[in-house]
């Protein structure tokens, strides 16, 4: 691709993003709240992005040492116990239901009940090579000395072999904490930093998609998990000691 046609090609992805709220699937509910500017006063700390009252959904982002793109931070409350939680969780078939662009996922292997191996596929517009990522989960139950149920993700690249045209991403690194908050709540804090792989994409508009993706696939673990609560299948992972 030469430099005119990747400049085309982004510069249609600008404006597409900027004007139409279908790229951000999820992302299109009826909430008018703001994405607030970053914070350049504080650029190492966490920067409040968007702050969802209405859905109890707060975003955040800061610009790490060493690290290409911004990091992000999710927090959320999910209306059902800390068993649909993690069944929600764990379900990696149901993924592409609630994470932004994404229409595949698959396990791939099952270390253990707190280990395992998953993949999914991102499907990117407007002739943007599509990514897909291989993501090694390790689970730490809940319990009553820690409070939470920890799951921690980190990208393994070199998993399976790589698709032809399809850009496996290099870095997934994120850590989730489900904490149950009584009224048959529970708390959702999460914090990653996502590297897309590949050239071309400016990082100015990498950040501009990742301020976005935190605060849509939290709305859609919100509506995802009214069908969790009412399965009866068995929670696929040891998610309580």
């Amino acid at each position: 691709m030469n430099k005119y046609n990747l400049f085309l090609k982004t510069s249609l992805l600008c404006l597409i993003l900027a004007t139409n709220t279908s790229y951000a699937a999820k992302d299109g509910d009826d909430d008018t709240t703001e994405y607030l500017p970053y914070n350049e006063k504080t650029v190492k700390e966490w920067s409040l992005i968007k702050d969802d009252k209405r859905h109890q959904i707060k975003t955040y982002s800061k610009q790490e040492d060493n690290r290409r793109f911004r990091s992000f931070k999710v927090e959320g409350v999910l209306n059902g116990s800390l068993e649909a939680a993690a069944r929600c969780q764990f379900d990696i078939e149901n993924i592409p239901n609630w994470y932004m662009n994404v229409t595949e996922a698959k396990l791939l292997k099952r270390v253990s009940d707190t280990e395992y191996y998953f993949y999914f596929f991102i499907k990117m517009p407007f002739g943007v090579p599509n990514r897909d990522v291989i993501i090694h989960a390790k689970v730490h139950p809940y319990s009553s000395k820690t409070g939470f149920l920890g799951i921690v993700y980190s990208a393994a690249p070199d998993f399976i072999p790589t698709k032809p045209g399809v850009i496996r991403m290099p870095a997934y690194e994120t850590s989730i904490k489900l904490k149950p908050a009584g009224n048959n709540e529970t708390e959702e804090h999460m914090e990653g930093y996502v590297d897309p792989g590949g050239s071309g994409l400016p990082v100015w508009l990498v950040n501009h998609i990742q301020r976005r993706t935190p605060y849509a696939n939290m709305l859609g673990r919100k509506r995802a998990i009214t069908k969790c609560i009412t399965s009866d299948t068995p929670v696929q992972f040891k998610y309580k000691e």
